[in-house]
Order: structure tokens, then C-alpha cells, then sequence
């Protein structure tokens, strides 16, 4: 069994989110179970107040959610989820249990007999939402599906301080396709998957050191200015009391090629996965999820 690093136990580093428990017991205001069969969030276009992305989630209650069950190996089994527009811009939500926070990503540790820092294993928590752009859109990568799909990946460590999401995409094809990457399909069929990063700055890159200063040093530096699509998606978040409070925000049509245009009223299909401190291997994902928008106002 993985075991996080408590963070009061590691210098210089900041905490990251991510996966819980059931939470049905404990659902906010407003945040009802998923009925059967594919689940639907409303994101209505509301005079409500104002909301600031910041993983204080007081502006959100009065606006209805969902409680969606998650399946896998990512330590998650479940996630409330808000949606609400403003003006041009959709607000998510995304609430769930986590023991612990986690915002280190394969951070270094001084190795006193070999006098250099060392990687470890230690890896930060995460949260996606993806987004269906063209073909048969699933929550899978490996299903079989063939299909286009934008990713708001949200990372502890390397996304969280900037205060955004990683925008990326997905392109799933049975046919082999320049710079994508063969994988075992879940009916064991050859899938070419590639996961590029939206246009724009780096996010972040690795840095290495040379000399001993903390115990544990950051194996990644953030770009805190990082402009173009790639950081069009706000997001911030909050670890409290065993649960994660994580908000994010984007334009409907941000107008750039690599995004999912969310209609003003109408519907769009999304899934969302959580990352409890472990690789992209394992993980907790949704099923299919109705994101319905309206432009009335609630």
C-alpha cells in the first residue's frame, strides 16, 4: 500500500489534492447522489455572485450538484460536482475525501553517502476533467473508441501554484498516426494515443541541484506566467479537514483550436478522473457525465 509523506514532514514544499472516500454522508448543500444511468450536471447562466477561484467554495451553495461514484485504482470513490456559468465563463467544482494532501511530484532527497539529491517516489495528487471535442467520446482512453477530447489536468505540484490546470488534449485512434504512442486496448487491440499539451508556454520543467540545501528539494519549477492555451483553464484548491476544495474556471469558447467549445445552452458529454498519489496507471475515473448548459437564469 502507497503511503503519502505527511507535508509538515518535507521543507519547502507546498501540499497538492486529490481522492476520497464515499461521500455521500457528507454531501454540501445542494449535492444530490447520481441517478442511474449517465449522470447530468446543470451549469445555469445565473446573476448570482460572483466566483472567485480560489477553493473557497462559499459562493456555491446555492447552486445544485451532483455526487458522482468513480471506479479504479486511484483511491477515489466518489466526487461532488457543481457546474454554473457566468457571463462567457463556466465554473466547476470538484469536491472529495483525502486523508492526506500531496503536492510534491517525484521530489529529491539528499543522499548523505552519495552527496547528491535522489529522486523519490513520491508523487502528487491530481484531478481531470475531459471534455468530448469530435468522435465517439469515452471516459477510456483504451476502450476502443475513436475520438478527440480536451483535458483540464489539475496538478498539485505542477499546475496548482500557477494557479491553473495543465489544458492538454487526447486523440485516440485504431490507426497508427504521427507522434502517438501504441497501447494494449481493453479488448486487446492496438490503440494509438497521443496527449499533447495545448499551445503556449511550459508549464513547468525539471530542475537538478548541485549542492545540499533542504533535506527535500522540488524536482519541477512552475511557470507562474505561463500564457497561451495551455493555461487557459484557471484552478485553484483548498486541502481542509480531510477533503479537497477544488474550483475551475475557462471561457465557453476560448476560440483556440485545441479547446471544447461548451455551448451557451445546450449539452456536451465530459468524464473526470482522480490521482491519489499514484501514476497515470492508476486511477479513479466516472463514467460518461451530461454537462447540460442553459442560458436562463436560475
Amino acid at each position: 500500500m502507497h503511503r503519502k509523506t505527511s507535508p509538515g514532514k518535507l521543507p519547502g514544499f507546498i501540499p497538492l489534492y486529490v481522492i476520497g472516500i464515499a461521500v455521500l454522508s457528507f454531501a454540501p448543500p445542494g449535492v444530490k447522489p447520481a441517478t442511474a444511468g449517465e449522470p447530468q450536471i446543470l451549469a445555469t447562466q445565473s446573476a448570482g455572485p460572483a466566483i472567485t477561484v480560489d477553493g473557497d467554495l462559499g459562493e456555491w451553495n446555492a447552486v445544485d450538484g451532483i455526487t458522482v461514484p468513480l471506479t479504479g485504482n486511484g483511491g477515489v470513490d466518489s466526487v461532488e460536482l457543481k457546474a454554473a456559468v457566468r457571463g462567457d465563463r463556466i465554473y466547476v467544482m470538484a469536491l472529495w475525501n483525502d486523508t492526506t494532501e500531496s503536492r510534491l511530484h517525484k521530489p529529491y532527497q539528499w543522499d548523505e553517502a552519495a552527496q547528491a539529491y535522489q529522486r523519490t517516489k513520491q508523487l502528487e495528487d491530481r484531478f481531470a476533467v475531459t471534455l468530448a471535442m469530435a468522435g465517439d467520446f469515452s471516459e477510456s482512453k483504451l476502450s476502443g473508441a475513436e475520438f478527440t477530447a480536451d483535458v483540464w489536468h489539475w496538478k498539485a505540484s505542477r499546475s496548482d501554484p500557477a494557479g491553473v490546470a495543465h489544458d492538454k488534449m487526447w486523440r485516440v485512434s485504431r490507426t497508427a498516426f504521427p507522434k502517438a504512442k501504441e497501447f494494449r486496448g481493453d479488448q486487446g487491440e492496438t490503440i494509438y494515443i497521443a496527449r499533447p499539451s495545448d499551445a503556449g508556454d511550459r508549464l513547468y520543467r525539471p530542475v537538478k541541484y548541485m549542492e545540499r540545501t533542504e533535506e527535500i528539494m522540488p524536482r519541477y519549477e512552475v511557470n507562474l506566467s505561463a500564457t497561451g492555451s495551455i493555461a487557459d483553464v484557471e484552478a485553484k484548491s483548498v486541502w481542509r479537514d480531510g477533503r479537497w476544495y477544488l474550483e475551475m474556471s475557462r471561457k465557453l469558447d476560448t476560440g483556440n483550436p485545441d479547446d471544447a467549445v461548451i455551448p451557451k445552452s445546450g449539452k456536451i458529454e465530459i468524464a473526470v478522473a482522480a490521482f491519489n498519489d499514484v501514476d497515470g496507471r492508476y486511477h479513479s475515473t466516472s463514467g460518461k457525465i451530461t454537462l447540460q448548459t442553459s442560458a436562463g437564469m436560475n
